[in-house]
């Protein structure tokens, strides 16, 4: 006679079912090209080097996600500067979760028979970007991710990620209210500067492309898109333009209030000789 299945048991196998499944439509999932807006783009540019991917992240896993940043952040105030001069009226944490760092070869128990949501959202949103979004995912090696929590008043500048330390791609999590990211090119002169990656006006050309980043998608930023334009988030109540099937324009008002953001980036690789 089988063993009668405890409310615990039963809490364990079903948020194993529902990570299963979570991780096979991970891969199922395309991005919504309705969410770029190209129509003062370049001419230049790669459409493919942006993407962004509505509800790839469920309501549980959000719920996981801000309930274990909100745990990690503790009593920390929101700053009003960085160091680089990016960004403004934010709080920082790095996310650290089991086999991150290369010391870390230990798994607790309570990790290996369930771990929690957002450990699986990390996983999961990590082997999709590798999937679809890498092409060398067998020797890729991940920086432990960032979860950055913006004010609703709070400003992220023009800039491009390190070029030093990170690789291939930035991509991130949207979490708590919607946003648009706007990406703009930048100019030789400043492709070939070592400043700290921030863009004056000066050292940026004309045209932009604008992403619209609705609360629990994945917006995936790597070639182009990665190294050769800025992105920054645009104040709230801009507008985004959609085009719908009919080929008819569509303008949302986007309000952003407190923005939480998890940041992937994979590590810079070096060349074997």
């Amino acid at each position: 006679m089988p063993s009668p299945i405890t409310p615990r048991s039963l809490q364990t196998l079903l948020r194993s079912v529902s990570s299963s499944r979570a991780f096979a439509s991970s891969f199922e999932v395309s991005p919504d090209p309705t969410h770029l807006n190209l129509d003062y783009a370049p001419p230049s540019y790669d459409a493919h080097s942006a993407a962004v991917y509505p509800n790839f992240i469920t309501e549980e896993e959000s719920k996981s996600i801000i309930k274990e940043v909100s745990k990690r952040m503790k009593r920390r105030r929101f700053e009003q500067g960085h160091w680089d001069s990016v960004i403004v009226g934010y709080r920082e944490v790095e996310l650290v979760i089991p086999n991150d760092l290369p010391s870390d070869s230990s798994t607790s128990n309570s990790d290996k028979d369930s771990p929690p949501l957002f450990v699986n959202a990390i996983r999961r949103t990590r082997k999709h970007l590798e999937a679809k979004h890498l092409t060398h995912s067998e020797s890729i090696r991940w920086i432990p991710c960032h979860a950055i929590d913006l004010s609703a008043d709070g400003r992220l500048d023009a800039h491009v990620d390190s070029i030093k330390f990170s690789g291939d791609i930035v991509a991130g999590i949207s979490l708590l209210s919607d946003s648009i990211m706007r990406l703009k090119p930048c100019s030789e002169e400043w492709k070939s500067s070592d400043a700290n990656h921030t863009a004056s006006s000066s050292l940026q050309v004309e045209g932009h492309v604008d992403l619209y980043l609705p609360k629990l998608s994945l917006y995936v930023l790597a070639g182009m898109s990665r190294f050769t334009y800025t992105h920054e988030l645009l104040p709230s109540g801009s507008m985004f333009e959609f085009t719908n099937a009919e080929s008819k324009i569509e303008g949302v008002r986007v309000d952003r209030g407190r923005r939480l953001s998890v940041i992937f980036r994979d590590e810079l690789r070096t060349e074997k000789k």
